[in-house]
């Protein structure tokens, strides 16, 4: 036998080998998923939870969507209007017309004299798990009678949508001041099209701005029937699940990477360059928030440390006044160890206690007050 051909036999052994190996271990991994009745791996994590969802109401064909929320082909959800509701472990929740989280309405113009402060945000900023007047928002507008206080936040949402919000409905309210609070953790919410529901998600292009993918986001009817009817799958026989499964652990690396120049802090710097000058174009000033996570009560330096940092550095980059509750929360706790903690607890769904709201309003209040920001001149003030 010529070398050439002996060559070629052992390629050839090597190659059958390792298709033995892959479709042996390709086996494995659909086993493996098929016993732990687990989802499809798929490259991209928002396509498995839209899937789990969608999953999840399939067998009835109803939508069963949080009462507490509305669709929004804009945002993809927001609060609903008009709850007003008890909650276990979630105290009253009360919204107006508008989903804000606040018991009566208000006009698209202030009245005389007054000005208006804005929140928009995640849960943190909604207030979850404790009563309408015990969120920060309601201890802020005792602390501002002169004051409008209008919170459009919403639970589970991400930056992106938090600029939406204002976007598409807070501008309307003609705010002097508008509040984004940034819980670190969102930092991760932004490069994804799906959490608890369908998501815009914003996608950096090569000259540093922002394109808007997933919208409109689709309805949750739409999104079932096109499951249903096989428009859309996930799993099967026409790609492999190893592949499927290394190539998702490969893209959430990607994004939910915190260093410089990831995909994370370009979608966050380009999110917060649209919300400060949309604000400002509007006559108001844009104000950031930063809200740390709960490991701080344990760590001397938070693991999202980083984040926190590079917000903060890109509002002041940007000329947003940016408050950081993290020290204010870290002498709170120091110099009154018999207070009850800032955080709820975790086994009934974590967020800040009332006392973690209180201490919130009275930093940002001091906070604005020390900007000059509740002394607005007359040409500001409506």
């Amino acid at each position: 036998m010529s070398q050439a051909r002996q060559f070629l036999k052992i390629v050839l052994i090597n190659i059958a080998v390792l298709l033995v190996l892959f479709l042996t271990i390709e086996a494995g991994v659909r086993i493996f998923y098929a016993v732990k009745g687990k989802t499809p791996p798929h490259p991209d994590l928002s396509v498995e939870r839209e899937w789990n969802w969608v999953k999840a109401r399939m067998q009835d064909g109803k939508v069963n969507f949080d009462p507490r929320f509305e669709y929004d082909a804009t945002v993809g959800w927001k609060n609903a209007a008009n709850i007003n509701t008890v909650v276990k472990d979630q105290g009253s929740i009360r919204t107006n017309s508008e989903g804000m989280r606040n018991d009566g309405d208000f006009t698209k113009e202030p009245a005389p004299g007054r000005s208006r402060l804005m929140i928009v945000g995640d849960s943190y900023s909604f207030g979850f798990g404790v009563s309408n007047e015990e969120t920060y928002a309601y201890e802020l507008a005792k602390l501002m009678p002169d004051w409008d206080v209008m919170n459009l936040a919403v639970s589970a949402t991400g930056t992106d949508q938090h600029y939406l919000t204002y976007e598409r409905q807070g501008e309307k309210f003609k705010p002097n001041v508008v509040l984004l609070g940034f819980y670190v953790l969102d930092y991760n919410r932004n490069p994804y099209s799906f959490r608890d529901y369908a998501k815009p998600m914003y996608v950096p292009q090569a000259d540093g701005s922002l394109q808007l993918t997933h919208v409109p986001v689709p309805k949750p009817e739409d999104l079932i029937e096109q499951y249903r009817s096989g428009q859309k799958t996930i799993g099967g026989w026409h790609y492999s699940y190893l592949f499927a499964a290394i190539n998702k652990v490969l893209n959430d690396s990607v994004k939910r990477d915190r260093a410089p120049g990831s995909l994370g802090r370009r979608i966050l710097t380009g999110i917060m360059e649209q919300f400060a000058k949309r604000v400002r174009d509007n006559g108001a000033t844009p104000v950031w928030v930063v809200f740390p996570i709960v490991d701080i009560l344990e760590k001397d330096v938070s693991k999202y440390q980083e984040i926190s940092d590079f917000s903060k550095q890109e509002a002041k980059r940007l000329g947003m006044p940016v408050l950081d509750l993290e020290p204010i929360y870290r002498d709170y706790v120091e110099k009154h160890p018999g207070a009850k903690s800032l955080w709820r607890p975790v086994e009934i769904g974590g967020h800040l206690s009332a006392d973690g709201n209180k201490v919130s309003a009275q930093a940002i209040h001091a906070f604005l007050q020390q900007q000059g920001l509740l002394n607005l001149p007359d040409s500001h003030k409506h």
